[in-house]
C-alpha cells in the first residue's frame, strides 16, 4: 500500500483534490505493482512551511512511503512525476517528494 502524506502552504480546494487524487492515483502505477486501487492520500491546506527562510509560496512537502520495495528508477519516475503534478495542481513554486519504503507497517 502506497501512502502520500502531502502538506501545502495553500489552499487545497475540492476540484483540486479530487484531480489530484485521480494525477496521483495514475502516477503511483510508475512503481511495479502499485496502483491507485490501494493509495492513501492525505492533504494538508494552509501549513506555515518556511523554505530558505522565507515563506514565498505556495510550497509542498509530500511524504510518500510504499510497502514493499522498488528500485531506486521507479521512486525517481514517480517522484519525478508527482512534482510535476502539484505544481501545475497547485501552482507551487517548491515541491519536495520525500520517498521511502518500508516492511514494518500493521494492519
Amino acid at each position: 500500500m502506497p501512502f502520500m502524506n502531502v502538506k501545502a502552504s495553500c489552499p487545497i480546494s475540492e476540484d483540486q483534490e479530487v484531480r489530484l487524487k485521480a494525477a496521483l492515483g495514475e502516477a503511483i502505477s510508475l512503481i511495479p505493482g502499485k496502483s491507485e486501487s490501494h493509495l492513501m492520500l492525505s492533504f494538508t491546506e494552509n501549513c506555515r512551511i518556511w523554505f530558505a527562510g522565507s515563506r514565498n509560496g505556495p510550497i509542498v512537502m509530500a511524504e510518500t512511503a510504499i510497502f514493499g520495495e522498488t528500485t531506486p528508477e521507479d521512486f525517481q519516475r514517480f517522484g519525478q512525476e508527482a512534482v510535476k503534478i502539484l505544481k501545475r495542481e497547485l501552482g507551487a513554486a517548491q515541491v519536495y517528494v520525500n520517498l521511502h519504503q518500508t516492511k514494518d507497517w500493521a494492519w
